[in-house]
Formats: C-alpha cells, sequence, structure tokens
C-alpha cells in the first residue's frame, strides 16, 4: 500500500510543480557568495527562485579577462552538473558578447558525485552549493562590452525538482577595474580548467535552446493504421476486445498449470471430507478466486488511470519488482514442499485453509501477477487506446479484462457441475505442481531481468535469504509447538526475508564518493607524506560489498576523515591489475578484502592491516593506532 500511494504522489506531485517552476523564469534577488560580488542586475521577482545569478568580472595576466557567472541554488537545493552523470538533466549556459552579438565558450567545473535524489541506485554530479561557471572573453574587447547569458538547469530539492530558464545580463561598465583573476578564490579551478582541458567548453549559437522539460516543437499528428478496422477507437470496440484478452490469458503458460492444480485440487479436497458439499464449496470458491482476479485489475485501473502511467510503467519501480520476485519465489518454493502458507498456498490437495474465502481471494489475486509477462501479445492494441482515455473509461475497460480472465471461474460457480470437464485427481497433480513451481520460478527470473543491473546481486541476496526464511518456516515449526512458539520462529522467518528485500533496495555509496582511484604513482607519491587509507575490493567479493554498505560508508569515512585527516584510497582488484596485487602480497595478503592504514613518515613503512570483516569500532581503534589518537583535534 505505501509502495501504491508513493508511486501516486511521485507521479502527480512533480508535474504540478513543473508547471509553476515553468513560470519562475527570472531570480529573485539574493546576496552572492562572499567571493562573488554581484552585479546588481537581478530582476525582482514576487517568488523566490531557487537559483540566483550573479557576476564577476577579473583580468586573466596575459590573456584578457573572464566573466564567472556564480549559480547559486536557495537553501535545500542542488542542481546536476553539466556533465549530470548517470542520469539527471546537465545545466547548460548559453553566453552572447554584447552588442556585436558573438557566442562565447563556456568553461564549467566539475560536478561533485552524489546520489540522485529519486534514483538512488545511480550516482550523478551536482553543484550542490554557490558554483562558478567561466565564460572566457576575447582579446581585445570593445568598450563597454556586455554579456547575455541564458541559463537552463533543473533545480532539486529532496522532494521534487524544478526546470528554469533563466535569463541576465552583465555590463563592464559596472566593474572599471576588475581586479586581477589570480587573486580570486577560484583561480586554481579556472587555471586546472584551462590547462588540463578539464571542463566543458561551449561557443553557443544564437538558437535559442529548449528549456528542460519543454518539447523542441509542438507537434501535431494525425496517425494512420495499415488495418483501420482492428483499430481501437472507442469504448464498445474496446469492452469486447478487453473480455477476449482476458479470457486468453488463461491459457498462457503463466497461468494455466496453476489455474489447472487449484481446481483439481479442490475436488480432491472435497473428497476427502465426509460432509462436504462438493458444489457449495466449488461455488464459494470460484466466486472469491474470480473477485481477486477483478479486484487487481480494478486496483491496477485505478492507479495507472489517476498516476497516468503506462502499461507496465508499475514496474519500473525496482522496491515492487523485487517484492513481486520474492513473493512468487515463495509460491514456487512451496510448491516444490518446502514449506507451506496457507493463505497463499497454492495446493488443495495436501492442506485444508482455516480460511478458504481469503485463500480463494488471494490466490486469484497471485494468479493474475503471475499473468503479467503474458499480457502483452493480448492487451497491447486495447491498452494502447485506453490508457489515454478519462479514468472512467480507463477503469471500464480494465473491469473487462478482469471479467474476461475470471469467466471460466464465474461459469464454475453459476454451474457447478460442469467440474465433470475438470480433470480427475490423481498422481499426475504431484508432477504438475513441480511444473507449476518452474512454471513461478521462471516468472521470477523474469523479473530479475528487469531490475537495474546494479541490484542483481543483492536480489539475488534476498532471494537466498527468502529460501533460508521458508526453510525455517517449514522445518522448524509443527503443530507440536505451542501457538506462541510456532509464530515466534514464523516471525523471525518473515523478518529475516523483509530485512534482506531492505537491504537489497538500500542505496549503494557512489563509487568515487570521497575516494581516490589507486595508481602507483598517486600512491608513492602519497606515501609516508599523508595518512593513507587503501581498500581492496572488487565487484566479484560479496564480503567487500557488504563492508562498503556497513563500515566504509560515506557518512562514518567523512566523520573519520574529519577526524584523522587521512586520504583514502580504494583499490579496484575486479579486473587484473599486477600493480595492485603487487601492493596486496606486500601487505601480506592473496586475498580480499583488505583495509590498510599507512602512517606519515618513516612508519609508513610499517601499515596496520585489517582483513577480512571488521566492525567499525576496530577500524576506528586501527587508525588511532596507525594515525595517532584525536589527530586533529
Amino acid at each position: 500500500m505505501f509502495k501504491i500511494l508513493a508511486i501516486l504522489l511521485l507521479a502527480l506531485i512533480p508535474a504540478q510543480l513543473s508547471a509553476l517552476a515553468l513560470g519562475a523564469q527570472t531570480p529573485a534577488p539574493a546576496s552572492a557568495p562572499a567571493s562573488a560580488p554581484t552585479s546588481g542586475l537581478a530582476q525582482p521577482d514576487s517568488q523566490p527562485s531557487p537559483m540566483t545569478l550573479s557576476w564577476e568580472l577579473a583580468a586573466v595576466p596575459g590573456r584578457g579577462k573572464v566573466a564567472v557567472l556564480w549559480l547559486t541554488p536557495a537553501s535545500g537545493y542542488k542542481t546536476y552538473g553539466n556533465d549530470p552523470g548517470e542520469t539527471g538533466l546537465p545545466t547548460r549556459v548559453q553566453a552572447m558578447l554584447t552588442p556585436q552579438g558573438v557566442p562565447l565558450p563556456v568553461l564549467y567545473p566539475p560536478g561533485k558525485p552524489a546520489r540522485d535524489i529519486f534514483e538512488a541506485d545511480k550516482t550523478v554530479n551536482v553543484y550542490a552549493g554557490p558554483t562558478p561557471v567561466f565564460i572566457l572573453l576575447p582579446d581585445p574587447l570593445p568598450e563597454g562590452f556586455g554579456v547575455d547569458v541564458r541559463v537552463t538547469l533543473l533545480a532539486c530539492s529532496d522532494a521534487s525538482c524544478w526546470p528554469l530558464s533563466l535569463e541576465n545580463s552583465f555590463s563592464s561598465r559596472e566593474v572599471p577595474d576588475p581586479p586581477r583573476a589570480d587573486s580570486r578564490p577560484w583561480w586554481p579551478l579556472l587555471e586546472s580548467l584551462v590547462n588540463s582541458g578539464g571542463g566543458v567548453v561551449q561557443a553557443t549559437t544564437g538558437e535559442p535552446e529548449p528549456a528542460p522539460g519543454e518539447a523542441p516543437t509542438q507537434w501535431s499528428f494525425t496517425p494512420r493504421s495499415p488495418h483501420p478496422a482492428l483499430e481501437v477507437d472507442s469504448v464498445l470496440k474496446a469492452i469486447p476486445l478487453a473480455l477476449l484478452a482476458g479470457f486468453l490469458l488463461n491459457l498462457m503458460p503463466c497461468v494455466l498449470p496453476v489455474a489447472c492444480l487449484k481446481l483439481s485440487g479442490l475436488l480432491a479436497t472435497c473428497r476427502e471430507g465426509e460432509n462436504c458439499d462438493r458444489y457449495a464449496v466449488i461455488r464459494e470458491h470460484n466466486i472469491y478466486f474470480a473477485l481477486g482476479v477483478v479486484l487487481y485489475f480494478t486496483a491496477l485501473a485505478l492507479i495507472l488511470g489517476l498516476a497516468g502511467l503506462a502499461w507496465g510503467q508499475l514496474f519500473q519501480q525496482p522496491g515492487l519488482i523485487l517484492g513481486a520476485a520474492v513473493v512468487l519465489f515463495s509460491m514456487g518454493l512451496s510448491l516444490f514442499g518446502v514449506f507451506h502458507l496457507p493463505v497463499v498456498d497454492l495446493k488443495f490437495a495436501s492442506h485444508h485453509g482455516r480460511s478458504p474465502k481469503a485463500q480463494a481471494l488471494v490466490t486469484g489475486l497471485l494468479a493474475t501477477l503471475l499473468a503479467t509477462p503474458c499480457s502483452g501479445p493480448f492487451l497491447g492494441g486495447v491498452l494502447a487506446w485506453t490508457l489515454m482515455q478519462p479514468v472512467p473509461v480507463v477503469m471500464a475497460v480494465f473491469v473487462g479484462i478482469g471479467v474476461g480472465m475470471a469467466s471460466p471461474y464465474l461459469a464454475l460457480a453459476l454451474r457447478p457441475e460442469l467440474v465433470r470437464f475438470v480433470p480427475r485427481p490423481g498422481d499426475w497433480m504431484t508432477r504438475l505442481e513441480k511444473i507449476a513451481g518452474f512454471v513461478i520460478m521462471a516468472t521470477v527470473l523474469y523479473f530479475l531481468s528487469i531490475l537495474p543491473t546494479g541490484l542483481l546481486l543483492p536480489a539475488l541476496a534476498a532471494l537466498l535469504a527468502t529460501a533460508v526464511a521458508c526453510h525455517v518456516w517449514g522445518a522448524w515449526t509443527s503443530l507440536n509447538q505451542t501457538t506462541l512458539t510456532r509464530w515466534s520462529i514464523r516471525a523471525a522467518a518473515l523478518a529475516l526475508t523483509v530485512a534482506a528485500c531492505l537491504w537489497a533496495l538500500s542505496p549503494a555509496a557512489p563509487k568515487d564518493a570521497g575516494w581516490a582511484a589507486f595508481s602507483p604513482a598517486a600512491f608513492d607519491k602519497a606515501l609516508g607524506k599523508e595518512y593513507l587509507l587503501l581498500d581492496f575490493t572488487a565487484d566479484w567479493c560479496p564480503t567487500c560489498k557488504a563492508l562498503e554498505k556497513t563500515v566504509l560508508t560515506p557518512d562514518k569515512l567523512a566523520s573519520l576523515r574529519e577526524r584523522y585527516g587521512f586520504t583514502a584510497m580504494r583499490v579496484d582488484l575486479t579486473r587484473e591489475d599486477p600493480a595492485a596485487m603487487a601492493l596486496l602480497r606486500a601487505l601480506g595478503s592473496a586475498s580480499i578484502p583488505v583495509a590498510a592504514l599507512f602512517p606519515k613518515g618513516d612508519d609508513a613503512q610499517s601499515p596496520v592491516v585489517l582483513r577480512d570483516i571488521f566492525t567499525a569500532s576496530q577500524l576506528e581503534r586501527a587508525m588511532g593506532e596507525a594515525f595517532g589518537e584525536n589527530k586533529k583535534k
């Protein structure tokens, strides 16, 4: 439920905020940073802007002048760098020399690596504070020249992002005697960008670029189909096709084994009972099973219609994908006999559920979830038109799909005597259970295949923990135990699964967050002159990854760095690196993880080494020994 609410909020709120933000084209006045004297040209606005612009002009010895445009985010905001990293929109500055109308090249500073606000598994580069953008001016310059800029960026808080298009200008008449650039705090940054060719240099053109989130052109098309008669263009055509598509889902390999197993198992259960009214049990089970199917599609229609999402867009949420995979994986293990969970168990032949109505309802929901990978070929044409319609139309069509899929079960509920066409229980059911189990595992594999690559290994670890939890549930509990003992063990098993999923979904630390890349030259240069922390790791080392998520986290390293003032280097052994392996062997190790702490001076030849698993307290004690207690205090 919380996942659904989060999806709805994330889908609805940013669209409204973006509409508001597009109207805030002019920044409100704000104080510039101490190193960035404002030109006073910022235009007033009744609404505070997430980003303000200010100017600085300086003389570069032997190179003419440089204009510095300061981007200052409001408190709580940040923007993506010109090179945004794995996601996000780049910050761009178009600069024009006036009155000549000559485009000017722009130098952008590198952004600071950070986790993305909305996709925590991705690393982005951000401008989190006052940031100078350097506009290189030609030499010589005409008297009384000016610079006009247009800045497009995405200003983001923890809750939303505002696409902004800001325009501002600067006149050299306001700074008749500019200071020397090499006296300004930003000079080392500019010098390094120029000398190394770093930053992104752009000579802008006079053509305006579209602001982030805006289409470059207002397109208007009249699509044609080669088969107009087959196109869905009305509710009267969509609903019959929805009913047919829903019915055909029952014949898909994702659903058919489960449906057969449920119906045949139901007949076997009736035979076991002495006073079993077969038709009454069949009628009740099929009504609630069909209700579960229809409820699934109704809820899905409500979510997709209100949020304006496309078919399958819900499965862009890694948490939802992993949750579905874990539930289905547990169902598959129940079919293989690992454990028995009455509410969602697919077998009637072996166990009597205490709540047959709830069991049938939940099984209908889960059978519909199993149909998701098979739904594309049948629902694509219907949903392409449907999901562009108002919410009532979306719900009507989706309910039609649900009724179509539920129609065989509704028919059995109305005419229970039709069970004579259902295969009779027998030994074949045991084999069908296993086939259904493998079908479910194939569905789990499908869900894993659509997870982000970085989450695949944590997801597999979560499934392993789920398997252990299911074994504990099935093998460590029995009716001979007290209710408290039995459910305490089951609660612990459930807690293990939940904890594993939360761990798998926890954001990974950016690979370069506070870590310098190892190279023999950089290491030799710093050895003995700086306090060093070397972490030997690899992508194939699960213990290393566990340490990165628990001990060597950015927050903990920042606290320790503040105390000891060390340089952290990460030695990546994912691929063969002879120099790194030689260093590892010199430290007396041939396996990882290893953390080595090198003091300054002659003591650097005797580093303190932590091998295999270690805790945060052990790391801190080792730093105290290697770097000296409270070294920076």
